[in-house]
């Protein structure tokens, strides 16, 4: 009888320090998962620029060059359209608004340089990678991989190398300073920070847990 009592006594003793272990194992996954859970608006890093991204007909060198001419008419192009913008919405708007006009103008330069390619233009988001941009000034800037709004056009087949740039707030802007660009959109100085090279691999395993969670509630 008392060997049976132990047993069962150990048994409910061994449950009951499992129960405890299971839950300090919780507490102290959520205290990890907490220390990197996106703060101080990083979210922003994603939702508040607009990429540019064209894909050329080919990787044939006149393609290639076609690609790279077409990125310099339509970043003038959307310069003029979006300089008075001060925000994301506003851009988006206003090129929402003249995205068939920009389709039409892209094309009559495609065919004016003596091509016949179809050209594709459109709004979306996409997934980006990691990609590093140097101002002017020689500042480095780190802009995480993950899903941005996106200005896409494809040329012709489109099967060849793609170019890609931030087209708000305008970045790719010859002579442009990439800090006083964000903060005309509005950015904080912390937030600008986290752009920063030097800066921007404190913040790796956030982003990556944002790319987790904008996968799962788009």
């Amino acid at each position: 009888m008392t060997s049976t009592y132990t047993a069962a006594n150990n048994s409910k003793n061994n449950k009951t320090l499992k129960i405890i272990a299971s839950f300090c194992v919780c507490v102290l996954l959520i205290s990890v998962i907490c220390i990197f859970l996106p703060v101080n608006g990083e979210q922003r890093i994603y939702s508040d620029l607009i990429r540019l991204h064209i894909i050329a007909n080919s990787n044939a060198e006149a393609d290639q060059k076609l690609k790279l001419d077409l990125r310099d008419y339509i970043l003038e192009d959307i310069e003029n359209l979006t300089g008075a913008c001060t925000n994301i919405d506003e851009a988006v708007e206003k090129i929402n608004g003249e995205i068939i006009n920009i389709q039409s103008k892209a094309l009559e330069f495609v065919n004016a340089k003596g091509y016949d390619y179809s050209v594709s233009v459109i709004l979306e988001k996409e997934i980006y990678p990691t990609r590093k941009y140097v101002d002017d000034a020689g500042n480095d800037f780190l802009l995480p991989a993950g899903k941005y709004i996106s200005l896409k056009i494809e040329i012709g087949d489109s099967d060849g190398e793609n170019w890609w740039c931030v087209l708000f707030p305008p970045i790719c802007l010859s002579g442009s300073k990439i800090e006083d660009e964000l903060a005309i959109a509005g950015y904080t100085n912390e937030q600008i920070n986290i752009l920063k090279k030097d800066k921007g691999k404190k913040y790796e395993i956030r982003f990556k847990i944002l790319e987790v969670l904008a996968d799962l509630f788009d």
